[in-house]
């Protein structure tokens, strides 16, 4: 005879019968359903994704949403409102966004179920052992769900540069225990570099999915000082995610050039097709999923519209080749700055 801690008591469902008998399920069984909507759940089967190595399995990782970066509470909730009703069903937050209770209040309004959405959130980098899984929980508390669909950690040290191997060991080693309670379907990085990512493998039981790095037209011949190592993370099997996809912390006018300059607006005219959504096609066209910003409906309807035309091969090569807007953010146009992040292991530091 089992003990009653090792089952939960479930009703029979049966809208032809009222329920006469409850259902008994060992946890073990409960915990292979877990198992299986964390791999199952988090997107319809016909919106576009590309494959990404979950918790407990592979998973489809959307290759357009919607970035909330730099909004308030209640425009993002705008924006996301809008976007859901649009269609799309990936929304990117971060704890330091400060604006994830604004997701929260667009996916209660939206009336979607939780297996239709896949939400992407980031905790700071720099935190130890109880503070990751602390801020995590916070995360979750904002958005008002009880998993998310990707977790990432955010930098590879404070955000003032403070850190190195072990305080990235130590945060990557919390958010895999947080993960495998079943509160993430999938965890990654953004910002990270070939050097950090050895630093995680060391340790990692678990698949790193994604790195959310900057990355756009203009950047297609930049080296991995630019890239944050673009080129290991795929040989790695690391989902290579590109933010700022339309240079919008670009300076002026390179802000500009993917909306309206002449390479991508000439491209443009031959489908029938803005510039932004020329320079949104040569990234998803390769597999590198997208989450651009707006709180313009006209300009959500455009950033989702990526997938009823092809480049072709010559206009995928010209816009490769370009080299203009190039890398923004860093100390120059070939380096983003994140690879020299916490590059001196004699100053290791976990920080709170």
């Amino acid at each position: 005879r089992k003990s009653a801690d090792e089952h939960i008591r479930w009703d029979l469902l049966d809208t032809h019968r009222p329920c006469t008998l409850p259902m008994i399920v060992p946890q073990t069984v409960l915990r292979h359903l877990m198992l299986l909507y964390l791999v199952t759940a988090g997107l319809p089967q016909d919106y576009p994704s590309v494959p990404m190595n979950g918790t407990h399995g592979v998973i489809a990782m959307p290759l357009y949403g919607l970035g909330t970066w730099l909004y308030n509470s209640s425009v993002t909730e705008l924006a996301a409102t809008m976007a859901l009703g649009m269609g799309y069903r990936h929304i990117d937050t971060a704890f330091v966004y400060e604006n994830q209770d604004g997701v929260g209040r667009a996916l209660k309004l939206s009336g979607l179920r939780r297996g239709e959405y896949f939400i992407t959130s980031k905790i700071p980098g720099g935190l130890n052992a109880s503070a990751t899984m602390a801020t995590a929980d916070q995360c979750l508390d904002q958005l008002g769900l009880t998993h998310v669909d990707l977790m990432l950690i955010h930098f590879p040290a404070t955000f003032d540069g403070k850190g190195g191997k072990a305080a990235r060991q130590e945060e990557w080693k919390a958010l895999e225990k947080w993960a495998k309670s079943g509160k993430a379907r999938a965890i990654g990085v953004s910002h990270h570099c070939a050097r950090h990512i050895k630093d995680i493998q060391e340790v990692a039981t678990l698949p790193i999915a994604v790195n959310q790095a900057q990355y756009h037209v203009g950047m297609g011949s930049a080296g991995p000082l630019a890239t944050d190592d673009k080129a290991f993370m795929q040989s790695q099997g690391i989902l290579y995610q590109g933010f700022s996809s339309l240079c919008g912390p670009c300076n002026p006018p390179d802000n500009m050039e993917l909306i309206n300059g002449s390479l991508v607006t000439e491209i443009g005219k031959a489908h029938g097709k803005t510039g932004t959504q020329v320079a949104l096609k040569w990234l998803v066209q390769q597999g590198i999923p997208v989450i651009p910003k707006s709180n313009n409906p006209v300009h959500l309807m455009r950033n989702m519209d990526l997938f009823d035309f092809q480049l072709t091969p010559s206009e995928m090569a010209r816009l490769a080749a370009a080299t203009s807007p190039a890398t923004a953010g860093g100390p120059n146009a070939h380096d983003s700055g994140d690879c020299s992040v916490a590059i001196d292991e004699a100053d290791v530091e976990v920080h709170v």
